[in-house]
């Protein structure tokens, strides 16, 4: 099973990895903001290049950050894009891997990569792609 698949079918479910996973997204804004505000002031956008179903993605753009979310799983993606919409926020998503992120276009102030996309990275030259 490729990891891409794994993922597709964690998707609909992941958000039973927390206790309550909408106070999870506002934690999780509110303390990633806190960090990019007290480093980086003026920061306006963020790259989520391993967004999944947009927890913190979804927290950062519910503080207003511009945040365009990848992921490798298109049914998170697609959750990730659901969730945006009932919150009202506005997000941009791409399915790509964390290994790939050149063949996106345009710049961002902030890069985030957060929960299990890591250890995935299994050799040197994954690494060094991501």
């Amino acid at each position: 099973m490729s990891v891409a698949d794994f993922y597709d079918e964690l998707a609909p479910e992941y958000h039973l990895i927390y206790e309550d996973w909408n106070t999870a997204v506002t934690h999780q804004g509110v303390a990633l903001d806190r960090l990019i505000r007290s480093r980086l002031p003026d920061a306006q956008s963020v790259l989520d290049c391993s967004c999944g179903i947009g927890t913190q993605a979804l927290g950062l753009a519910g503080h207003g950050y511009k945040v365009h979310g990848t992921d490798v799983s298109e049914r998170a993606l697609d959750r990730a894009r659901q969730e945006a919409i009932r919150r009202g926020v506005d997000m941009t998503f791409t399915a790509c891997d964390i290994r790939d992120l050149e063949r996106l276009e345009g710049t961002y102030d902030v890069l985030i990569s957060c929960d299990n996309a890591l250890p995935h990275l299994l050799t040197d030259d994954d690494i060094g792609l991501a």
